[in-house]
């Protein structure tokens, strides 16, 4: 029998303000193991609910949010250290929402995504260690079945063996998708449509380099996320959806999520530009904005800016050549909207205080929530280093019986 390592860590309950990657590929998975993930567009809406709406300023009666980690011993001693390190630095500077005990799946009507949250991590050098209790699990993906939801991580012995960077970015990576889900969608029950795909994924990929860079010294930022493949930002609206929706979004344009990661940054860039704001403000709205108000102009009225502007003001940056031997084609010179060296994940959260009266000036009324439409989760893939390695960090499963893949 494998051996394996349980840790136990508690999130500390604090005020966020406003009420607060992946790497995929376009493998389908069996059909077992159809999903649900959240999606920017839809018609359908939860009926409004009874329940007083939370306050994460006030300490819940379930106590903070918590996670149960599973680490198999088929990944290194070394990894499952680090992983320990790095998921209670997460906490400490980013403790998850304790409103997520509310958040009430809007099919099942159950609250669904508990605490402590399994987190399920393995080498890909084995089969899910956990067939029984999680069947069909792979790739990496936040994951649910409409009464529970948990954390997958399958790491590629590649990056293990290679000492990738990857290998500790995706964990703050997906710990990231649980903070948005606390800040944007824990009022229970969700209401309306969510923030489009790309603020979901490309948040969590500035998150996740953020992180690197503080606490390791090397990001993607240090080749300006290269390469943000210039013909995807013809129509930014496309990144609205996943590619398995019909979007861009983890798509063949947008290798490693680079494109998404890139919107992000130019976001903040363009809200130091319009509002006035410091760099670590800036972030903090783009990251860690209110959940989407009930109006038709919600992006404008958070940011100060329309959604439309906003695609326009992308054309401002240049395409040039790669000068990468492994892609040809052209890139968007993203230099100018990297962050500076020294900023920080801890300073940009800081700053969600500074930004409240700025939301307060552009939010007329806030609701909350999110939309799901039903989607695949991708698995892994088996591409050179600079492709695409890991799904779609945000899956929803039906509620039903699954079973084990049977792909080799």
């Amino acid at each position: 029998m494998r051996k394996l390592f349980g840790l136990a860590v508690v999130a500390a309950v604090v005020f966020v303000s406003g009420c607060s990657a992946q790497e995929s590929t376009d493998v389908s998975p069996p059909a077992e193991v159809e999903t649900q993930a959240e999606s920017s567009t839809g018609d359908e809406t939860q009926a409004e609910s009874s329940a007083e709406p939370c306050d994460p300023s006030v300490a819940h009666p379930q106590g903070a949010f918590e996670f149960a980690p599973k680490l198999d011993d088929s990944l290194p001693a070394e990894w499952r250290e680090e992983f320990a390190v790095i998921l209670t630095n997460l906490q400490e500077v980013a403790p998850i929402s304790s409103c997520l005990h509310d958040f009430t799946d809007y099919e099942t009507g159950e609250n669904s995504v508990k605490s402590p949250m399994s987190i399920y991590a393995w080498s890909n050098t084995v089969s899910n260690p956990w067939p029984e209790e999680k069947p069909g699990m792979e790739g990496t993906s936040i994951s649910g079945n409409g009464s529970d939801t948990w954390m997958i991580l399958e790491m590629r012995s590649d990056d293990l063996a290679g000492g990738n960077i990857f290998q500790y970015s995706v964990i703050a990576h997906e710990y990231w998708h649980v903070y948005q889900r606390g800040a944007w969608m824990a009022d229970s029950p969700p209401q309306g449509s969510g923030w489009p795909v790309w603020m979901w994924e490309g948040g969590a990929g500035v998150v996740q380099n953020l992180y690197t860079a503080e606490h390791y010294g090397s990001s993607d930022f240090d080749n300006n996320l290269s390469p943000v493949i210039a013909t995807a930002l013809s129509n930014p609206s496309d990144f609205e959806l996943y590619d398995r929706d019909g979007g861009a979004a983890q798509g063949e344009s947008d290798i490693n999520g680079t494109t998404q990661t890139f919107m992000v940054l130019a976001l903040a860039k363009e809200l130091q530009t319009t509002l006035g704001l410091t760099e670590e403000q800036a972030f903090a709205l783009a990251l860690n904005p209110p959940a989407k108000p009930d109006s038709e102009t919600a992006f404008l009225d958070v940011f100060g800016i329309s959604l439309d502007a906003f695609y326009t003001s992308l054309a401002q940056y240049p395409a040039v050549e790669s000068g990468e031997d492994w892609f040809e084609g052209t890139v968007v010179k993203a230099s100018v909207v990297m962050p500076s060296k020294d900023l920080t994940l801890t300073a940009i959260l800081l700053a969600n205080r500074l930004n409240s009266e700025v939301k307060e000036r552009h939010i007329p009324g806030v609701s909350t929530g999110s939309e799901r439409v039903h989607i695949k989760c991708t698995s892994p893939s088996l591409t050179p280093q600079h492709q695409p390695r890991y799904t779609s960090p945000i899956c929803w499963h039906p509620k039903r019986e699954l079973t084990p893949s049977n792909t080799g």
